[in-house]
């Protein structure tokens, strides 16, 4: 028996309705709603593999500023999303640091560098 989900897709300004159709084996055996291939490509790769910009913040040794924004470089897999979190909650930074600065290089091992989003001034 087939299921189905559903799905915004942001792949344009048109955020079509998109119906992904999945048979007993998990493979994708439909779509339905998307008014141009970006849609079935986004869904298609949302569906096998959802990656999300991670961003946080991160301690700092300033006690004027206590906390610095950070993100990845890339996108990573959702999945890592609470592990990421664990790994920067354990993550505390000195100034000065400026944007785009490593802070936590080679995320869980996904290719992906955490950055500064913001300077911290010494």
């Amino acid at each position: 028996m087939a299921t189905e989900k559903r799905y915004i897709c942001i792949g344009c300004p048109l955020g079509c309705e998109v119906t992904l159709t999945i048979d007993d084996a998990g493979e994708v055996v439909g779509f339905a709603g998307n008014k141009c291939k970006e849609g079935e490509r986004y869904v298609l790769a949302e569906y096998k593999n959802p990656v999300r910009t991670f961003t946080a913040t991160v301690r700092t040794r300033d006690s004027s500023q206590p906390l610095l924004a950070v993100r990845t470089n890339k996108p990573i897999p959702k999945t890592l999303q609470v592990e990421s979190m664990k790994v920067v909650a354990r993550t505390k930074v000195a100034p000065p640091v400026r944007i785009g600065d490593v802070i936590v290089p080679d995320l869980l091992n996904t290719g992906a560098d955490v950055v500064a989003s913001a300077n911290l001034s010494s």
